[in-house]
């Protein structure tokens, strides 16, 4: 298996061209502000930083017990998080508490730092994309990710090795892919954290038998996204 940077290039170009760069954005506010009565500022968002943690933290793949999501709650200080000197050390904190990997530490940085606004103009630029199943399915199907046949039937874990700290030779990288997709970016004109929009993508349409063709990946898939 490996990546294929050129359609990275495209995926990033067909972001670009229908004009996609801020829709994440602007549906995880919707649900901010419509469901939960919060203003997508910076001010709201700092002061509702614990609410905006335990959203984020119960979006693991593997669910945690009550006792444990209480005690993750009770052992990570969001507020220390934002005041690291830098996004490298606040990502690296919050990884170090037990179960939290890079997914939940992304997705916490993702909607503090692109959706409220804290530190946008310092850290916006270095957010890593969260590499779950989805983002990573979307890659996959639309052919970002090849992978020959032997390999079908792996799950996104053995296909990426989601360890930032790893330089893996028989999966791809983490690294490896957060410097493809901050390089297509730059070409497509936006940020690296606008690759998230492969989540919205996959999750919405090519999941989804009955609405890929309103994928904007759609005449880019692999038999229909079957692969």
């Amino acid at each position: 298996m490996h990546l294929d940077k050129d359609r990275l290039q495209t995926l990033a170009d067909r972001i670009a061209k229908h004009d996609l760069t801020e829709r994440h954005r602007q549906s995880t506010q919707n649900t901010y502000e419509t469901v939960f009565g919060i203003e997508t500022t910076p001010e709201a968002g700092r002061e509702h930083l614990d609410l905006i943690f335990k959203r984020v933290i119960k979006a693991r793949a593997t669910p945690l017990s009550r006792e444990q999501y209480h005690d993750v709650v009770n052992k990570v200080s969001p507020e220390k998080i934002i005041q690291q000197d830098t996004h490298r050390e606040a990502f690296d904190t919050l990884r170090s508490h037990h179960h939290i990997a890079q997914k939940i530490a992304n997705e916490f940085l993702r909607q503090v730092v692109d959706v409220f606004g804290i530190r946008r103009t310092e850290w916006r630029d270095q957010l890593d994309v969260a590499l779950d199943t989805n983002v990573i399915q979307a890659l996959v199907k639309t052919g970002a990710i090849v992978v020959d046949k032997t390999e079908q039937d792996r799950g996104p874990t053995q296909i990426v090795n989601l360890n930032p700290e790893s330089d893996p030779d028989k999966r791809i990288g983490y690294q490896e892919i957060q410097r493809a997709m901050g390089d297509a970016a730059e070409q497509a004109g936006f940020a690296r954290i606008v690759f998230d929009e492969l989540w919205l993508e996959n999750r919405e349409f090519i999941v989804d038998s009955l609405l890929q063709s309103e994928s904007i990946f759609e005449n880019l898939n692999l038999i229909r996204f079957g692969a």
